[in-house]
């Protein structure tokens, strides 16, 4: 029977006693935890149902963390693992939009986090949708045992996987905030290189670093990339200098307080300015000072 969905929501517990309607493990082994939310493109037809769906998705996730003696991703009642998936069709109607997120709680202040975007072919036959969802979920779970492992590597092996411009931005990313948990200060001459040619999320995360890793004068070199059209990253960068200091960032902050385009930006970065003026002073004559004395 085919059937019009607008949204498939629900829970597949494969806990024993955890909710109701609980289903049977995919094979032997401790059962698992596993939260799943599909939603679908109202314009989508599927011959499945919903329960029929959702289980062909969450056993795939359960043969996968069982494929090997020791775990790849620890699953348990205390980290449970949520799938999150939304299917849209794109605007030529020829392609399935795929959008996955995964999301592992772990013992450090932020959650193991995957969330990918890919698109798929529909063929005069259409697409096996169950199997679609199910090998993506298997490949996004590689990626997040990748990212579990990271907690585990060194310093340089976490400096190379940042440098890696093949590896998808949540792994790099990890691996600075990683070696910023760390402070791993020897890091940041290779972040300072990579930073330019970096994709925005990995500029941002190392932005966010800085304040950890950077000397006053990497900041200052840091500084002369940023991208000013770019409100998120000039605001990271902003916070970066307000909390190091130094020549290089009261320039940077001034400038800023004068000339940007966006006013939010101007007040931050005024404000900024004064914080590090306090510890940095600017000469007498200096022309950001009395620029920016009669500013409020």
């Amino acid at each position: 029977m085919r059937r019009r969905l607008a949204a498939l929501v629900g829970l597949v517990c494969l806990v024993p006693g955890a909710c109701r309607g609980a289903t049977e493990p995919a094979g032997p082994g401790p059962e698992l935890p596993i939260r799943v939310t599909v939603v679908l493109h109202p314009q989508l037809r599927i011959d499945a149902s919903l329960d029929e769906l959702q289980q062909r998705v969450a056993r795939a996730a359960v043969r996968w963390l069982r494929a090997t003696p020791e775990p790849r991703v620890a699953v348990d009642p205390d980290r449970p693992l949520a799938l999150a998936l939304r299917v849209d069709l794109s605007e030529d109607l020829g392609r399935l939009v795929v959008h996955e997120e995964l999301r592992l709680r772990h013992d450090r202040t932020w959650p193991l986090a995957v969330d990918r975007r890919r698109e798929v072919p529909i063929g005069p036959a259409g697409v096996d949708l169950g199997a679609t969802l199910a090998g993506g979920v298997e490949a996004a779970l590689g990626l997040l045992a990748e990212m579990e492992a990271l907690f585990r590597a060194d310093d340089d092996r976490l400096r190379a996987t940042a440098a890696r411009g093949d590896a998808p931005d949540d792994l790099r990313c990890l691996a600075v905030r990683i070696l910023e948990e760390r402070k791993a200060r020897a890091a940041m001459p290779d972040l300072l290189e990579l930073f330019p040619s970096a994709p925005s999320d990995l500029r941002l995360t190392i932005l966010d670093a800085a304040p950890v890793l950077a000397e006053p004068a990497e900041l200052g070199r840091l500084l002369r990339q940023i991208d000013g059209r770019r409100v998120d990253e000039v605001s990271r960068a902003l916070r970066a200098a307000a909390i190091l200091g130094g020549r290089d960032a009261r320039e940077f902050a001034g400038w800023l307080a004068l000339g940007h385009p966006d006013e939010r930006v101007r007040q931050t970065a005024l404000e900024a300015y004064r914080q590090i003026a306090e510890s940095a002073p600017a000469g007498d004559g200096d022309a950001l000072q009395i620029g920016l004395a009669d500013i409020r």
